[in-house]
Protein backbone atom coordinates (compact mmCIF):
# COMPACT_ATOMS: atom_id res chain seq x y z
CA UNK A 1 0.00 0.00 0.00
CA UNK A 2 3.09 2.42 0.84
CA UNK A 3 4.64 1.79 -2.60
CA UNK A 4 0.69 1.91 -4.05
CA UNK A 5 0.41 5.69 -2.01
CA UNK A 6 3.94 6.64 -3.65
CA UNK A 7 3.16 5.25 -7.73
CA UNK A 8 -0.08 5.76 -7.88
CA UNK A 9 -1.63 8.38 -5.52
CA UNK A 10 -5.28 7.69 -7.15
CA UNK A 11 -5.11 4.12 -6.99
CA UNK A 12 -4.78 4.31 -3.64
CA UNK A 13 -7.36 7.05 -2.60
CA UNK A 14 -9.39 4.53 -4.95
CA UNK A 15 -8.70 1.07 -2.41
CA UNK A 16 -9.16 3.07 0.69
CA UNK A 17 -12.75 5.06 -0.57
CA UNK A 18 -13.68 0.88 -1.65
CA UNK A 19 -12.60 -0.64 1.85
CA UNK A 20 -15.20 2.67 2.97
CA UNK A 21 -17.58 1.99 0.88
CA UNK A 22 -17.24 -2.17 1.90
CA UNK A 23 -18.40 -0.73 5.38
CA UNK A 24 -14.67 -0.36 6.80
CA UNK A 25 -15.00 1.39 10.26
CA UNK A 26 -13.11 4.33 10.70
CA UNK A 27 -10.64 2.96 13.38
CA UNK A 28 -10.12 -0.41 10.89
CA UNK A 29 -8.73 1.82 8.14
CA UNK A 30 -6.84 4.13 10.07
CA UNK A 31 -5.07 1.08 11.95
CA UNK A 32 -4.23 -1.62 9.52
CA UNK A 33 -4.05 0.66 6.35
CA UNK A 34 -3.29 4.73 7.30
CA UNK A 35 -1.56 4.53 10.31
CA UNK A 36 0.89 1.67 8.70
CA UNK A 37 1.95 3.44 5.57
CA UNK A 38 2.94 6.62 7.06
CA UNK A 39 4.94 4.71 9.61
CA UNK A 40 6.63 2.94 6.57
CA UNK A 41 7.23 5.99 4.75
CA UNK A 42 9.33 7.49 7.56
CA UNK A 43 11.04 3.51 7.78
CA UNK A 44 11.82 3.79 3.69
CA UNK A 45 13.59 7.60 4.13
CA UNK A 46 15.54 6.33 7.11
CA UNK A 47 16.97 3.67 5.46
CA UNK A 48 17.48 5.41 2.22
CA UNK A 49 14.69 3.28 0.56
CA UNK A 50 12.92 6.73 -0.99
CA UNK A 51 14.23 10.40 -0.83
CA UNK A 52 12.71 12.89 0.77
CA UNK A 53 11.23 14.99 -1.46
CA UNK A 54 9.23 11.44 -2.41
CA UNK A 55 8.29 10.81 1.08
CA UNK A 56 7.06 14.55 1.31
CA UNK A 57 4.54 14.14 -0.91
CA UNK A 58 3.04 11.02 -0.09
CA UNK A 59 2.55 12.17 3.45
CA UNK A 60 0.69 15.20 1.61
CA UNK A 61 -1.24 12.84 -0.32
CA UNK A 62 -2.10 10.95 2.77
CA UNK A 63 -2.71 13.67 4.63
CA UNK A 64 -5.08 15.20 1.71
CA UNK A 65 -6.86 11.73 1.81
CA UNK A 66 -7.59 12.28 5.52
CA UNK A 67 -9.01 15.69 5.31
CA UNK A 68 -11.03 14.43 2.74
CA UNK A 69 -12.39 11.65 4.23
CA UNK A 70 -12.70 12.97 7.68
CA UNK A 71 -13.26 16.84 6.87
CA UNK A 72 -17.09 16.63 5.77
CA UNK A 73 -18.06 14.10 7.75
CA UNK A 74 -16.62 15.57 11.23
CA UNK A 75 -17.78 18.88 11.51
CA UNK A 76 -21.69 18.20 10.90
CA UNK A 77 -22.20 15.29 13.03
CA UNK A 78 -24.74 16.13 15.74
CA UNK A 79 -23.43 14.50 18.80
CA UNK A 80 -25.44 14.42 21.84
CA UNK A 81 -25.39 17.73 24.48
CA UNK A 82 -21.99 17.95 26.31
CA UNK A 83 -19.99 16.36 23.48
CA UNK A 84 -18.52 18.66 21.34
CA UNK A 85 -15.17 18.51 20.70
CA UNK A 86 -12.19 20.85 18.97
CA UNK A 87 -9.13 19.46 18.17
CA UNK A 88 -5.98 21.69 17.31
CA UNK A 89 -2.61 21.48 17.25
CA UNK A 90 -0.57 23.53 19.86
CA UNK A 91 0.91 27.01 18.52
CA UNK A 92 3.10 26.70 15.82
CA UNK A 93 3.06 22.57 15.83
CA UNK A 94 2.88 21.41 11.97
CA UNK A 95 1.96 17.77 12.75
CA UNK A 96 -1.59 17.18 12.01
CA UNK A 97 -1.95 13.82 10.71
CA UNK A 98 -3.01 12.17 14.34
CA UNK A 99 -5.45 14.85 14.50
CA UNK A 100 -7.34 13.69 11.67
CA UNK A 101 -7.18 9.84 12.93
CA UNK A 102 -8.72 11.19 16.17
CA UNK A 103 -11.00 12.92 14.69
CA UNK A 104 -12.71 10.02 12.88
CA UNK A 105 -12.53 7.89 16.17
CA UNK A 106 -14.64 10.42 17.82
CA UNK A 107 -16.66 10.26 15.25
CA UNK A 108 -17.52 6.87 15.29
CA UNK A 109 -17.75 7.29 19.07
CA UNK A 110 -20.71 9.80 18.66
CA UNK A 111 -18.86 13.12 19.51
CA UNK A 112 -19.42 16.25 17.62
CA UNK A 113 -15.84 16.68 16.37
CA UNK A 114 -13.85 19.57 14.50
CA UNK A 115 -10.92 20.20 13.85
CA UNK A 116 -9.33 23.86 13.98
CA UNK A 117 -7.53 24.73 10.49
CA UNK A 118 -4.17 26.99 10.39
CA UNK A 119 -0.64 26.14 10.52
CA UNK A 120 2.79 27.69 11.86
CA UNK A 121 2.08 30.89 13.38
CA UNK A 122 -1.61 30.80 12.18
CA UNK A 123 -2.22 27.95 14.58
CA UNK A 124 -3.43 30.14 17.59
CA UNK A 125 -5.26 32.50 15.55
CA UNK A 126 -7.37 29.83 13.87
CA UNK A 127 -7.83 28.19 17.14
CA UNK A 128 -9.27 31.17 19.27
CA UNK A 129 -11.46 32.08 16.31
CA UNK A 130 -13.13 28.55 16.30
CA UNK A 131 -13.53 28.70 20.03
CA UNK A 132 -14.78 32.23 19.78
CA UNK A 133 -17.56 31.26 17.03
CA UNK A 134 -18.26 27.82 18.35
CA UNK A 135 -19.45 26.02 21.50
CA UNK A 136 -17.22 22.97 22.56
CA UNK A 137 -17.02 20.90 25.74
CA UNK A 138 -13.55 19.68 25.21
CA UNK A 139 -10.88 21.59 23.18
CA UNK A 140 -7.91 18.71 22.48
CA UNK A 141 -4.62 20.15 21.98
CA UNK A 142 -1.88 17.73 20.06
CA UNK A 143 2.07 18.29 21.15
CA UNK A 144 4.63 16.42 19.01
CA UNK A 145 7.70 18.13 20.74
CA UNK A 146 8.88 19.87 23.58
CA UNK A 147 10.30 23.23 21.06
CA UNK A 148 6.28 24.12 21.16
CA UNK A 149 5.52 23.61 24.75
CA UNK A 150 6.76 27.03 26.24
CA UNK A 151 4.33 28.33 23.26
CA UNK A 152 1.31 26.27 24.41
CA UNK A 153 1.93 27.41 28.40
CA UNK A 154 2.16 30.87 27.29
CA UNK A 155 -1.02 30.94 25.07
CA UNK A 156 -3.12 28.96 27.47
CA UNK A 157 -4.85 32.27 29.28
CA UNK A 158 -5.71 33.63 25.70
CA UNK A 159 -7.21 30.24 24.72
CA UNK A 160 -9.30 30.06 27.78
CA UNK A 161 -10.52 33.50 27.31
CA UNK A 162 -11.04 32.84 23.44
CA UNK A 163 -13.89 30.06 24.27
CA UNK A 164 -17.44 30.66 24.62
CA UNK A 165 -17.47 28.12 27.14
CA UNK A 166 -16.21 29.39 30.36
CA UNK A 167 -15.95 25.54 31.93
CA UNK A 168 -14.17 24.13 28.89
CA UNK A 169 -12.31 21.22 29.42
CA UNK A 170 -8.50 20.81 27.85
CA UNK A 171 -6.73 17.80 27.13
CA UNK A 172 -3.39 17.82 25.86
CA UNK A 173 -1.81 14.59 23.67
CA UNK A 174 0.16 13.83 21.09
CA UNK A 175 3.98 12.15 20.48
CA UNK A 176 5.32 14.04 23.32
CA UNK A 177 2.98 13.43 26.31
CA UNK A 178 3.41 9.59 24.95
CA UNK A 179 6.59 9.56 25.11
CA UNK A 180 7.55 11.94 28.19
CA UNK A 181 4.53 10.88 30.31
CA UNK A 182 3.84 14.79 30.85
CA UNK A 183 1.58 16.46 33.68
CA UNK A 184 -1.32 18.45 32.35
CA UNK A 185 -0.01 21.68 34.71
CA UNK A 186 3.12 21.98 32.51
CA UNK A 187 0.92 23.67 30.05
CA UNK A 188 -2.30 24.77 32.35
CA UNK A 189 -4.29 22.04 30.81
CA UNK A 190 -7.12 19.83 32.49
CA UNK A 191 -5.74 16.44 31.75
CA UNK A 192 -2.93 14.64 29.50
CA UNK A 193 -4.44 11.88 27.20
CA UNK A 194 -1.97 9.31 25.44
CA UNK A 195 -4.98 7.40 23.50
CA UNK A 196 -7.74 9.07 22.29
CA UNK A 197 -9.68 5.54 22.72
CA UNK A 198 -10.11 6.51 26.68
CA UNK A 199 -12.17 9.20 25.80
CA UNK A 200 -16.07 7.94 26.73
CA UNK A 201 -18.18 7.49 23.97
CA UNK A 202 -20.57 10.49 23.82
CA UNK A 203 -23.79 8.83 25.15
CA UNK A 204 -21.77 8.29 28.50
CA UNK A 205 -19.44 11.48 28.39
CA UNK A 206 -20.60 14.58 30.69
Amino acid sequence: MTRLLIDNPDGFRAEVRRQAVRGAPWQVLAAEMLAPVARDLGVMWEQDLCDFLAVTEAMGRLQSLLQDAIGPQVEHGVGPPGCRILLAGAPGETHTFGLCHVAGLLRDAGWTTAIAGGTGSDTLAALTAALANGWYDVLGLSVACDVHSDALRRAMPAIRRASRNPALRVVVGGALVARDGVEPEMWGADACLTDPALLPPARTAV
